[in-house]
């Protein structure tokens, strides 16, 4: 995946499915190409309009979905354990890119899906074999890495599974490619995503993960934040909206993103 044209098409989109935008509220992400992206660090080739700066699939959506319900969403970067600790604490209404986990369920309530991703073991090439899918407790024999705060580190606690943390995709592709770790327990499509602008992915395998069928993306709504069910059904109404239109569809493509647009197919 290159650079993404960013285009004029979800401006008109926008203009002509809101009426008149009643209200704003802010959502957190993190920097988390091709689902959330922060133009300072990846320039989109057309320039956004957002004073956020921001885009990517997620964003594109989310913002698309709510401003038919006449609803402005900004967007801010924070650290993911933040973001997801102020959600728990209800400081902050929602997060994006999120993954609909029972260990969430307490603190969060899940929209419908915006995005999808498989969860991945990624190693230097073939380290694991020919066989494509592997259970979860071949990573005892090995020494895997995760993102801090990220769904995989929630995987492989509740596992009981060691594992050494990273702060971002490219350091932990980093250590698997040239230090000491062994596989690297992350999303597929985020990865591909970096490796393809280093142009590395040649020098990986990826491993499907037996038993495990993270494959999609929310909003997570904070329990604890006023309004938070009012703005997750306005979400979801706005998803199902511009899935009807097609808009949901073009902004997959945007982005290149065919396990999305295969998600579409199969469930029309």
């Amino acid at each position: 995946m290159k650079h993404v044209k960013y285009g004029i098409g979800l401006w008109i989109a926008l203009l002509m499915c809101t009426t008149s935008v009643a209200e704003e509220i802010t959502l957190y992400t993190i920097h988390f190409p091709p689902y959330s992206i922060d133009a300072n660090l990846v320039p989109a080739v057309e320039p956004i309009s957002y004073p956020d700066n921001m885009y990517g699939s997620d964003i594109d959506l989310i913002r698309a979905a709510m401003a038919t319900q006449g609803i402005e969403v900004k967007f801010e970067i924070l650290p993911w354990k933040r973001i997801m600790r102020d959600v728990k604490a209800g400081q902050s209404l929602g997060a994006v890119s999120c993954r609909p986990m029972a260990e969430r369920d307490s603190f969060a309530l899940f929209s419908n899906t915006v995005s999808y991703s498989a969860m991945v073991m990624a190693t230097q090439k073939d380290f694991l074999g020919e066989q494509k899918v592997q259970p979860l407790e071949v990573l005892r024999k090995h020494r895997p890495v995760v993102i801090a705060g990220w769904a995989q580190e929630v995987l492989l606690t509740s596992a009981e599974i060691a594992f050494t943390d990273v702060n971002n995709i490219a350091q932990g592709a980093a250590l698997v490619l040239h230090r000491d770790q062994d596989v690297f327990v992350t999303d597929k499509e985020s990865l591909l995503y970096v490796l393809d602008q280093l142009g590395i992915e040649q020098k990986f395998s990826f491993y499907q993960i037996e038993g495990i069928d993270h494959d999609n993306y929310t909003v997570c709504f904070s329990r604890g934040y006023p309004d938070a069910h009012r703005y997750l059904q306005a979400l979801n109404r706005g998803l199902d909206e511009i899935k009807r239109s097609g808009h949901m569809a073009s902004i997959f493509e945007r982005y290149d993103m065919s396990m999305a647009i295969d998600h579409i197919r199969v469930r029309e």
